[in-house]
């Protein structure tokens, strides 16, 4: 599975909404509302680069007032969570995770 990070913007006005449309998408890990250009950051797992595609063709046709802006590919994501995983993505330990004060 491919993690991929995507940069989109939405009028202000449609924020809410559209964070809404996408938090309830199977692919989207998380979504982030920020300042700047890029008032979204959304986090996409997918399973191959084709699925980039195929995602935004879906995406664009739900919400049609968000424009992708830029986008990133990590191909090979080591640990989301606390969790260490193998070269197929399959769980094989945890790492503790702790609070800064600690």
């Amino acid at each position: 599975m491919r993690s991929r990070p995507t940069f989109a913007s939405v009028p202000g006005q449609h924020l809410e909404e559209t964070s809404q449309v996408l938090a309830g998408l199977r692919e989207v890990r998380s979504c982030a509302l920020t300042g700047g250009p890029h008032n979204l950051v959304v986090d996409v797992w997918l399973r191959t680069l084709h699925d980039v595609h195929t995602f935004e063709a879906h995406v664009s046709r739900r919400l049609p007032r968000l424009t992708v802006t830029d986008r990133s590919v990590v191909l090979r994501t080591v640990k989301h969570t606390g969790r260490l995983l193998d070269r197929d993505g399959h769980s094989v330990g945890g790492v503790p995770l702790r609070h800064p004060e600690d």
